[in-house]
C-alpha cells in the first residue's frame, strides 16, 4: 500500500488543516483514511492548535496515528484516548517504532502484516 507524503505549505496539507501558518511538519496519508503524523511543530505554542487539528481529523473520520510523539504530544494524545503501540515503517526506520492510535479505530495491523506489504518480489 503506497502512502502519500504531505507537508505543510502544500495544497494537500492546507486541505487537511495542516497549514504552514500554524504548523511545520509532515505526515503520510494511506488508503482507508489513515493519517500518519511523523513530525509536527506548532508555530504558536500553547494555543491548542495541535489538539484542535487532531480533533478535526478524528471528527472527519480519519484513523490518526502519531509516530514517536514527544512528551507534550503524548499528553495531548492521552486526553484524546490514544494508546501506544508499535509499528514498522521500513522506508523511514530500521526497527518497529512507537506509534500512538485510538483503540478500535482502524485497528493496527500486526507488524507481520505491515511488513508483508513491503515485501520485495522478483
Amino acid at each position: 500500500m503506497a502512502a502519500t507524503r504531505i507537508e505543510t505549505g502544500t495544497p494537500q496539507g492546507d486541505a487537511l488543516g495542516f497549514s504552514e501558518d500554524l504548523f511545520s511538519g509532515w505526515l503520510e496519508m494511506e488508503a482507508g483514511n489513515r493519517l500518519i503524523l511523523h513530525y509536527i511543530i506548532s508555530r504558536h505554542k500553547n494555543e491548542g492548535n495541535t489538539q484542535a487539528l487532531i480533533r478535526q481529523w478524528l471528527t472527519e473520520g480519519y484513523d490518526v496515528r502519531v509516530v514517536m510523539p514527544r512528551p507534550v504530544m503524548q499528553h495531548i494524545l492521552r486526553k484524546l484516548q490514544f494508546v501506544s503501540g508499535r509499528e514498522q515503517f521500513p522506508d523511514q526506520y530500521e526497527d518497529a517504532v512507537e506509534v500512538w492510535h485510538r483503540p478500535g479505530v482502524g485497528e493496527p495491523e500486526s507488524v507481520h502484516e505491515r511488513q508483508g506489504r513491503y515485501a520485495v518480489t522478483g
